[in-house]
């Protein structure tokens, strides 16, 4: 008997990529496994689709609860401060040094122990026969506690294989808990012997490149696993566009940058009206967020009705999706280096629904752009190295709104030959038979 278990600890809700992600492997898997099950979030509390077996057995550290605890407690302090003193440091940072560092790495070690606890406690749950535990989204935490596993007790009658899904790279991963040559032997120690194969993953050619530069050998790239329907881009009002920003509301995705960069857009290009579209989050616990979310509502009430729309979340999946079917471009102004080899379920969104896209040079996204470009001929969007550059490049999708449209239809349906969550489950096992 063959099984699958999907592990994502960032599970809470059917809100959010991470449902998307897990159900779309589930589905795929169910035709390859004998057995299927999705472990989620211990908080994770909703109706399920019928056939998707969902245990919440996991318990994430709350790390947004622990953002807003030291905020709540140190952010009055700092606001005494001068401001330009305040707003030069991150909103993690506080009067008393140390103090954010000193509350992750805590976080770090509670969340190896539990972890630890939990995939044991799994693991002998499923008794013997081949066993496949794909970790959704593996930070340090999770390679520790692979090591762990992998070293101890002996080996089963039958393979039990431990996949790690890597989305960010190294550096990010490792986040400078470990000295470097400690983090790049931790994971090239997790493809020896023990009870437990380990495979690494990511989702990215980029990221993968990454970790093989560190030495490391059993690291496999998985297409992106992404389950959505088929639709075209609604038409809308041919005589305007929206120019949406989609996704969390994130000071490292440029949210903070929206105001003046939509003061710096023209009205119009080509004989259409640019009419900004812009997700917002209610409760980030970022204060920097909160004050852009005012910005960007006193900006709305000074342009009036049909200026901007500001598109108040979470919500359904269902309503984020016809946001993305709505939008003329998604624009993805990120400013982190988080995102120069990491994928973006946005952009991937945009595509399949034949959405032109707006992102960053030296990414994974200006990648694809490039690369369907390139390869097919054909153009899906447009790249800026900065910030400033957005309005310019806006105006040249604007103007030509057809073709870019087109040729992003044209190249989704190539796009989904790869990235569908069959493809995925497919380089899984291949990567266990390498």
């Amino acid at each position: 008997m063959r099984k699958l278990l999907i592990v994502d600890p960032t599970l809470l809700s059917l809100l959010g990529h991470s449902y998307n992600y897990d159900r779309a492997i589930f589905e795929a898997a169910r035709n390859v496994f004998s057995e299927v099950v999705l472990y989620a979030d211990r908080r994770f509390n909703e109706d399920l689709p019928e056939g998707l077996v969902c245990r919440p057995e996991l318990n994430r550290l709350p790390v947004d609860t622990l953002k807003r605890w030291v905020n709540a407690v140190f952010h009055p302090l700092r606001a005494t401060k001068a401001p330009a003193a305040a707003d030069a440091q991150s909103p993690h940072s506080t009067v008393v040094p140390n103090v954010w560092p000193w509350v992750i790495r805590l976080a770090k070690r509670l969340r190896m122990l539990d972890l630890q606890g939990s995939l044991e406690r799994i693991l002998r749950s499923h008794g013997d026969g081949e066993l496949h535990v794909l970790l959704q989204h593996a930070h340090l935490p999770e390679l520790i506690v692979a090591d762990r596993l992998r070293r101890k007790g002996s080996p089963g009658r039958s393979p039990r294989w431990l996949h790690l899904v890597l989305r960010y790279s190294p550096e990010l991963v490792n986040a400078g808990f470990l000295p470097e040559p400690e983090f790049a032997a931790l994971l090239r120690r997790l493809g020896g012997p023990g009870s437990l194969k380990v495979q690494l993953l990511t989702d990215s050619e980029r990221l993968s490149a990454e970790y093989r530069a560190l030495g490391v050998q059993n690291v496999a790239t998985l297409p992106v696993p992404i389950l959505l329907p088929e639709a075209e881009p609604e038409s809308g009002d041919p005589a305007s566009v929206a120019l949406s920003f989609l996704g969390a509301s994130r000071v490292e995705k440029g949210f903070c940058e929206l105001p003046a960069l939509i003061e710096r857009l023209p009205p119009e290009a080509g004989g259409r009206r640019i009419r900004p579209a812009i997700q917002i989050t209610r409760d980030s616990p970022d204060p920097r967020v909160r004050s852009t979310v005012e910005e960007l509502r006193a900006l709305q009430e000074k342009r009036g009705p049909g200026g901007i729309e500001l598109l108040d979340s979470p919500v359904p999946m269902a309503q984020y999706y016809e946001w993305v079917r709505r939008a003329g471009i998604v624009a993805l102004p990120y400013l982190s280096d988080k995102y120069n080899a990491s994928t973006s379920g946005i952009f991937v969104e945009a595509v399949c629904f034949g959405v032109p896209v707006l992102c960053p040079a030296n990414s994974w996204m200006s990648d694809m752009i490039e690369g369907a470009q390139r390869d097919h001929g054909l153009r899906i969007g447009e790249v800026f190295t900065a910030l400033d550059q957005i309005p310019a490049a806006v105006v040249r999708m604007v103007s030509d709104m057809d073709r870019y449209r087109a040729d992003v239809k044209r190249y989704s349906a190539i796009w989904r030959r790869t990235h569908n969550p069959e493809s995925c489950v497919q380089v899984l096992l291949a990567a266990t038979a390498a």
